[in-house]
């Protein structure tokens, strides 16, 4: 008996593999710049997320990647987002504050509220 072969995956299929692979390879990349500085006096960042259209699933193959940092301080954080620029990784780092960070979703600014509703946490506590 002959087998049928299997069905080529949609492009939906293939789109989303493609970004989990991504995602993997920038969580990975996150946690190696992480640990390459943990010889410095400092604190891990608490979260580093991912927004934008990355986050959101509507990237293209133009599309950059941003990424926030957030920490204790925002001399911590701003820190950390160079770091994490200087890795290559991102194209576009914002630094936050905790407390900045927790006031992002009632802020008056469109883009903030939508930055943190996109957000995707890639490195942090509880992860």
């Amino acid at each position: 008996m002959r087998r049928r072969p299997r069905p080529m995956n949609s492009l939906g299929q293939l789109r989303q593999l493609r970004h989990q692979r991504w995602l993997a390879q920038l969580r990975q990349g996150l946690e190696a710049v992480v640990q390459a500085d943990e010889h410095r006096d400092r604190q891990r960042p608490d979260q580093i997320y991912l927004f934008g259209s990355r986050a959101r699933g509507d990237w293209d193959g133009l599309s950059d990647t941003d990424l926030l940092v957030v920490a204790a301080t925002q001399a911590g954080a701003d820190d950390w987002a160079n770091s994490v620029m200087e890795s290559g990784l991102a194209a576009d780092v914002i630094s936050l504050t905790r407390q900045a960070w927790s006031e992002l979703p009632n802020s008056p600014s469109l883009i903030w509220r939508r930055v943190a509703q996109d957000a995707q946490p890639l490195l942090g506590h509880g992860l």
